[in-house]
């Protein structure tokens, strides 16, 4: 015969385990609070035109903004962006695709960021389509715009580059930081032209 004896700690509730992970729930949400919280993207820096803005792989001195016309279709319009580029990295990169175009990008009247459509370059007068390490070169970034588009101030978003493998890739180069966001800088710029 066995007798059922009861100890006090079985007779004790459990509420050991309910309250150890409520605690750290506690503890978790107020140390995301702490550490700016789940607010989105933080704000991006403005920065003036005409000085430089280090972002990395360039040092992007960014002129002015004006509206330009296509040399061959005088109906096609671009709102183009002149700067001064400064290639920091120890090898040449693109001014198209995979290059420098993927680090500007432009907000659009509805508040959306996109890349230019093309980006040139001229150094030493001519034109060149890779901007080489220590040299500075003249670029244009252009967004195609429509024959009635008029804006009078334009917003230039500049992405920070980051120096690693990539996401499918070990090898080590420079790359836009398209994921988050986030930019390096902002300028603000007034159009001019028409």
């Amino acid at each position: 015969m066995h007798a059922s004896s009861s100890s006090p700690a079985r007779n004790r509730p459990r509420r050991l385990v309910p309250g150890l992970v409520l605690g750290a729930l506690v503890l978790g949400v107020a140390g995301v609070g702490l550490a700016g919280g789940c607010s989105g993207t933080p704000p991006q820096p403005d920065k003036p035109a005409g000085k430089p803005i280090d972002v990395g792989a360039f040092e992007v001195t960014v002129r002015d903004t004006l509206v330009m016309t296509d040399r061959l279709d005088r109906n096609q319009r671009f709102l183009a962006v002149r700067m001064r580029v400064v290639n920091k990295g120890r090898e040449s990169a693109a001014l198209g695709a995979g290059g420098l175009r993927f680090g500007l990008v432009g907000r659009t009247r509805d508040g959306k960021w996109v890349n230019p459509d093309d980006v040139e370059a001229v150094a030493a007068g001519s034109k060149i389509y890779e901007v080489h390490p220590g040299l500075p070169v003249e670029a244009t970034a252009k967004w195609r715009m429509g024959p009635a588009d008029a804006p009078r101030r334009f917003v230039l978003g500049l992405r920070e580059w980051e120096h690693g493998p990539g996401f499918t890739d070990t090898d080590i180069r420079w790359r836009a930081d398209t994921e988050d966001g986030r930019l390096a800088a902002r300028v603000t710029l007034a159009v001019t032209g028409s």
